[in-house]
């Protein structure tokens, strides 16, 4: 149930802007959330933002009506309920921004009972299959995009001997991978051995997932490039942003700490293959990995999301959320592309950047230079200073707390 201070909140922001559709963005926890909740809110929209937490950054964010509802990675079931206790109490119709998978998922498969909030693109029939690595793979298969070399074992046996065979290092990641993140904590499983990979295989189908094993392509971070879309009209690209992560935590198969935005043509052109073979409208990520034994860039995955650096895409003048929110409430938002003129324009989490630096016993000069020159900070902003507060405090008061703990 939603308590009063929460209607009552709900109500002053649809009463701000009474003619238009709602925003809902769901998960806040950090800067993906965040970024998508000022987006939608400089595009007009009347702003809620869903998490678990009570005190997730999008919470802290002006202008936006907090919702509390349960984990769908935990609850489904009492995440939707919380879904469709919002929209009889909003009384409008509404467009979801997932930023995560689980939440994706649980709204594109019970929109019958969430309704008239709904996602502003493809629907369940699209999304569903495309959720799972492996008809990834075969999609990328059919649009003619490489791929890493790949094994997906149903059986023990079936394991092993793909063990045999594939390249070292190599890793098991699962096929779906809420249930496995969830039990893991991890994105993928790394192996340097047989034993290991056959060990990952038993793990993830443990978790009632299929596991899929590719070799490791050779590279650093900086290999890692992705190309974030929103299409329309059947996997058109109206807006298209192409940029690599130069530093993620854990090295290799973490989430970004460091982006930049880099044009590149080719990575481009395989993504806008992929939306074109799968028919997909809305906001995706995809990534690649450049292989430098041949310079082609191979698929990594699909996100039919947001992702935690998309505000970068803003900056460099493709608004995904708001071309999105925009389309969907009928209005013409014309193409847009990153393109070289922004290359170098790097994307940085301060607070969480100095903490890993820290953390990690880096050296002053390596931890402060991504911070010099033409960046995009997601979180600090003279017009919605509150969120950037709330992180610079937790720099203070957590090193404090643990000293006193410690005690």
């Amino acid at each position: 149930m939603l308590d009063a201070a929460t209607t009552k909140r709900l109500r002053a922001v649809l009463a701000e802007r009474p003619d238009r559709p709602l925003g809902v963005v769901l998960d806040v926890g950090f800067t993906n959330g965040l970024a998508s909740a000022r987006a939608l809110r400089d595009a007009g929209a009347p702003v809620i933002v869903v998490d678990h937490r009570r005190g997730a950054l999008g919470f802290k964010s002006r202008g936006v009506a907090p919702v509390l509802a349960p984990d769908p990675a935990v609850d489904e079931e009492g995440f939707i309920d919380a879904l469709a206790e919002l929209a009889q109490v909003a009384g409008r119709p509404g467009y979801l921004f997932p930023t995560h998978d689980a939440h994706l998922v649980a709204v594109s498969k019970h929109a019958d009972r969430i309704a008239p909030l709904v996602l502003p693109g493809s629907h369940w029939d699209v999304i569903g299959p495309l959720m799972a690595k492996i008809p990834q793979l075969e999609l990328a298969e059919r649009a003619g995009v490489p791929v890493p070399r790949s094994f997906m074992p149903t059986t023990r046996a079936e394991a092993e001997t793909a063990a045999a065979q594939i390249p070292y290092p190599a890793i098991a990641k699962p096929s779906i991978g809420i249930a496995f993140k969830h039990a893991e904590k991890v994105q993928v499983l790394q192996a340097d051995r047989p034993e290991q990979l056959v060990d990952a295989f038993e793990r993830i189908a443990a978790t009632g997932d299929r596991a899929i094993f590719q070799e490791v392509i050779p590279g650093g971070d900086d290999a890692l490039w992705t190309v974030g879309s929103f299409s329309t009209d059947g996997g058109r690209a109206v807006g298209t942003f192409c940029g690599r992560k130069l530093v993620q935590r854990p090295p290799i198969f973490g989430t970004c700490r460091v982006g930049e935005a880099r044009w590149a043509d080719e990575p481009v052109a395989y993504a806008d293959q992929l939306l074109r073979t799968s028919g997909f409208d809305g906001i995706t990520q995809i990534e690649f990995k450049r292989d430098p034994r041949d310079g082609s860039y191979r698929l990594i995955e699909i996100n039919l999301r947001t992702w935690q650096w998309h505000s970068l895409a803003r900056r460099c003048g493709v608004d995904l959320v708001g071309m999105c929110y925009r389309t969907a409430c009928g209005e013409d938002v014309g193409r847009a592309i990153s393109g070289p003129r922004h290359d170098g324009r790097r994307w940085v989490a301060a607070v969480p950047h100095l903490k890993a630096g820290f953390a990690g016993r880096e050296g002053l000069r390596d931890i402060a230079r991504p911070l010099v020159g033409l960046i995009e900070e997601p979180v600090f902003s003279l017009r919605d200073p509150k969120p950037g507060a709330v992180q610079a405090a937790g720099l203070v008061v957590g090193p404090v707390k643990r000293r006193l703990r410690g005690r």
